[in-house]
């Protein structure tokens, strides 16, 4: 067989493959001998059926056999004659077969760019100053009193005000007609606090205990679009209003909440907490800043196909993410819309992913068979009920392949990170 490959970019190779004359024949040969071991047609008994009227009667089923087998077969010498790392499919460009000639065709391929060394001289990274005050450790505490608080209900006046929780009957009609979703019997909502839109807010917050009234307004935040621009009418009825009332900040809350014996033990619990995620993310923050500078020192031709399947990723992430607060994209426009700002973040993960397992191999970086199973464990034991589920799923050796992968480019940039000039600068504002 004869294979010659031809470089179109960085990325992209055209192989061009002849199947030799006598192959096709061999392969004609074979496979209508099958068809005429399974033929049924009148008048002849299975396996006697004339070579003419088998050509007859299957002749372009038996090309297209033959031809997928021959390609299949083709590719797959092409690709190990040529010692190419194909990363999509091929796209296939098909010569006439004929039983008594050699058979051509053509295949374009994405592959994985080369880089011949990566530089990693002068790397220099910045990490945030971890830096945790009183008034942070207080923020939690009144966050803490917050997610524990009670509604009291108001007996002693029925005026709403700003900050009480009103139980309300609520409906949103669209030119009569009820808007689903929008409907609720017995709602409870903090006045004036932008759950509803700002002039429904606003009406509710000049109402009293009984009263019925209606109000226009645009639609509430995250709304389906189909509702974007629309006016709807609101009719609410006020049943009830409450005060939310904090419980009293003592050693008390803090064994009932906190687990802690004493409110100031509570406050260095939290204090040490804070401390920890503020490190762990300003260790992120480093690597992603020395990774930054290592994907600058080596810039690199991205194959397509890499890039549109982390996309095709990361949008399924974002589904999944969507759909846990009950949201979802309601068409292609909009998800073209997602995959489009989702391009520049998959770039920068598909080149990050190329270069540190370039960086691997040349650093002879490898992870042990025993730590690949601790990983796993880890993994499986934070899994919950879907552990047996992912047991399976890590019982297969790509899934497996990915795994150490990945843990060979995590461990890769721990080293780049630790040969890295570190300068601390100020933590960004959370604000």
């Amino acid at each position: 067989m004869k294979v010659e490959v031809e470089e179109i970019s960085s990325t992209e190779r055209r192989l061009e493959v002849e199947i030799p004359a006598e192959r096709v024949h061999d392969e004609f040969e074979r496979t209508l001998q099958a068809v005429g071991r399974q033929a049924k047609i009148k008048g002849f008994r299975p396996g006697r059926v004339p070579r003419a009227v088998l050509e007859r009667y299957f002749a372009d089923d038996v090309r297209n056999q033959v031809t997928t087998t021959l390609v299949q077969e083709g590719f797959s010498s092409a690709l190990e004659q040529s010692k190419l790392e194909i990363v999509s499919q091929p796209e296939l460009d098909i010569g006439t077969l004929n039983e008594k000639e050699a058979l051509k065709f053509s295949a374009r391929v994405e592959v994985r760019p080369e880089l011949s060394r990566v530089d990693t001289e002068g790397l220099a990274g910045q990490r945030p100053r971890v830096e945790v005050t009183e008034e942070n450790v207080e923020n939690v505490l009144q966050q803490l009193r917050e997610r524990y608080a009670e509604l009291v209900p108001v007996e002693d006046r029925t005026d709403v005000a700003r900050g009480d929780y009103a139980t309300v009957k609520l409906g949103a009609t669209l030119d009569g007609e009820p808007v689903a979703g929008l409907t609720h019997e017995a709602a409870t909502i903090e006045i004036a606090a932008g759950r509803l839109p700002n002039v429904v807010d606003e009406r509710v917050a000049l109402s009293r205990v009984g009263e019925t009234f209606s109000v226009e307004g645009p639609p509430p935040e995250g709304a389906p679009p189909e509702l974007e621009d629309k006016t709807l009418e609101y009719t609410i009825t006020v049943n009830a209003i409450a005060e939310r009332v904090l419980p009293a900040l003592d050693d008390d809350f803090a064994k009932d909440h906190g687990d802690c014996e004493t409110l100031d033990a509570l406050r260095e619990r939290i204090r040490t907490g804070l401390h920890e995620d503020a490190t762990r993310r300003a260790d992120a923050q480093l690597r992603e800043t020395v990774l930054d500078d290592v994907l600058k020192k080596n810039p690199i031709d991205l194959p397509a196909s890499l890039v549109q399947r982390r996309i095709e990723a990361l949008l399924q992430d974002f589904k999944m993410e969507l759909a846990s607060q009950g949201l979802q994209l309601t068409n292609a426009e909009y998800e073209e819309e997602a995959r489009g700002k989702l391009k520049e973040r998959a770039e920068r993960e598909v080149a990050a992913d190329l270069v540190l397992e370039r960086l691997a191999e040349q650093e002879d970086v490898q992870v042990t068979d025993e730590e690949l199973a601790e990983q796993i464990g880890k993994m499986l034991a934070s899994a919950g009920k879907r552990a047996d589920e992912l047991r399976e799923h890590y019982d297969h050796g790509h899934t497996r392949d990915a795994v150490r992968a990945q843990m060979m480019r995590s461990r890769t940039l721990e080293q780049l990170v630790g040969r890295a000039d570190v300068k601390d600068v100020e933590a960004p504002s959370e604000d």
